[in-house]
C-alpha cells in the first residue's frame, strides 16, 4: 500500500458485488445483482465497515446500478429495462425502471426516494450533473436525482451554433448533463463539436478552424482538450458545465502514440479541489494544472487518483528492472516520488483509502497514517 496509509488498522469486507464510493456521505455501497430481476444494495460506513443500511430492488429485467454525486449529495441508482404486463394474450410493454436512493439512510428495506417507470427500453447513465437516459437513437431524457424530475430532448431538433458546424445534426450524441441541459457532441471521436443548446459551445474555447475539442464529464465537472492553430502544445482545461468557462487549465506537449480519448480513467478528490485524468492534474482552487506527459526530457506518469490533501497516485514509465513503477505526487509542489506499493486506492475520503484485493475478492479500508 502507499506509505500514506497505516496498514496496522482498518477493516475489510468480502461482500460480493460491485463497489460504489459515496464520498460526501462517509460511506461505500456494494451492489449485488440477483438472479431474478433483482439486486441488493448494502451500504457500509467507510471508517468502520459497519452496515448502515440495506435494501433489495426489483425491475422488469436484469438490474444495474451506479452512484452519482450532484451538488455535494450522493445518490445510489438501480435501473432495469424489460417487459411488463405480459400474459397468455398480451405481449405487455417495454419499460425502464429507475430507483433513486439518497446515500444517507438507516435500517433495512430502505425505500427509494424516487421510483420512475419510463415507456420504452432505455439505458441509464451517470451524466455528471444528473442521470442521462438514452431512450433511442434520437431521444434522451435527463433525471434530477434530487427531485426525480425528468426532461425529454429530441436530439435531431437541437441545432448546434451555425458558425461552428453546419452538417452536425445526423451524428449528434448526448454525452453529459449540465445545469443548462444536455451536453451534445457531433460524434464519439476524441475531438468533435460540443455544445449545450441555447447556452454555450466548445468552439468558444479554441482558435482551431474546425472548432473541434475533446470533452468528458468527471463527476459534475467537465474536462476538455484542444489544440489551437499554430500552437506547439495541447491545452487541457476543466470547465464549469453551466457556462463552459475555464476553471483551470494547462498547456501540455501533444500525446505520443495516443489521443485524448484513449487515456484511462479520471478522478476527482472528494472535496472537489483536485482532478486527475491521464497525464494531467488540476488544482481547481488555484485554477492551475500540471502535466506529466512524455517529452524529450521527461518520462510520462499516468495518474490514477488523488486525495483531498493533494496527494496523487500514478504509474511511472516501465524500465528493464520494473514494469509500471508506482509513484506519488505532491500536487502543490509537483514533486514526483517513487513509492513502494502495488495497489493504489480506488477512492479516498473521510481519512480512509479504499482498496480492492483481487486474489481474495476483498474490499479493504486503511486510515491515513498520523
Amino acid at each position: 500500500m502507499p506509505s500514506l496509509y497505516d496498514t496496522s488498522h482498518g477493516w475489510e469486507s468480502d461482500l460480493p458485488g460491485d463497489q460504489f464510493p459515496l464520498p460526501h456521505s462517509g460511506a461505500v455501497a456494494v451492489f449485488l445483482e440477483g438472479g431474478r430481476n433483482n439486486g441488493t444494495f448494502t451500504v457500509l460506513d467507510v471508517t468502520s465497515g459497519q452496515s448502515l443500511w440495506k435494501t433489495e430492488v426489483k425491475g422488469p429485467g436484469s438490474m444495474s446500478a451506479l452512484s452519482i454525486t450532484v451538488k455535494g449529495t450522493d445518490y445510489l441508482v438501480a435501473s432495469a429495462s424489460g417487459s411488463t404486463g405480459a400474459d397468455v394474450v398480451s405481449k405487455g410493454r417495454e419499460v425502464t425502471t429507475i430507483d433513486i436512493f439518497p446515500a444517507r439512510a438507516t435500517g433495512d428495506s430502505v425505500k427509494p426516494a424516487h421510483h420512475l417507470e419510463l415507456d420504452g427500453e432505455g439505458v441509464v447513465m451517470n451524466g455528471g450533473g444528473g442521470l442521462l437516459v438514452a431512450l433511442d437513437d434520437d431521444v434522451v431524457m435527463t433525471v434530477d436525482p434530487a427531485t426525480g424530475a425528468t426532461k425529454t430532448y429530441e436530439l435531431r431538433k437541437m441545432k448546434p451554433p451555425a458558425s461552428e458546424c453546419k452538417l452536425c445534426i445526423a451524428s449528434t450524441k448526448a454525452v453529459a448533463v449540465t445545469p443548462r441541459g444536455p451536453l451534445l457532441a457531433t460524434d464519439t471521436r476524441p475531438r468533435a463539436h460540443y455544445w449545450v443548446p441555447g447556452a454555450w459551445s466548445g468552439g468558444a474555447l479554441t482558435t482551431d478552424s474546425e472548432h473541434k475539442v475533446f470533452m468528458a464529464s468527471v463527476g459534475d465537472s467537465l474536462i476538455a482538450q484542444w489544440h489551437d492553430e499554430g500552437a506547439a502544445n495541447d491545452t487541457w482545461a476543466v470547465l464549469d458545465p453551466a457556462t463552459g468557462k475555464v476553471r483551470a487549465k494547462v498547456d501540455c506537449a501533444p500525446a505520443r502514440g495516443g489521443t485524448a480519448g484513449d487515456s484511462r480513467g479520471a478522478s476527482l478528490s472528494a472535496n472537489g479541489r483536485y482532478l486527475v485524468r491521464g497525464h494531467t492534474v488540476f488544482d481547481l482552487e488555484k485554477g492551475i494544472g500540471r502535466c506529466y506527459e512524455e517529452t524529450d526530457r521527461d518520462k510520462p506518469v499516468h495518474l490514477t487518483g488523488v486525495t483531498d490533501d493533494g496527494v496523487a497516485f500514478g504509474l511511472g514509465a516501465s524500465t528493464a528492472a520494473e514494469a509500471d513503477p508506482r509513484v506519488t505526487i505532491n500536487v502543490a509542489t509537483g514533486q514526483v516520488k517513487a513509492d513502494d506499493y502495488i495497489v493504489a486506492p480506488f477512492d479516498d475520503y473521510s481519512g480512509y483509502g479504499l482498496f480492492w484485493d483481487d486474489p481474495t475478492n476483498t474490499m479493504v479500508a486503511y486510515p491515513h497514517a498520523k
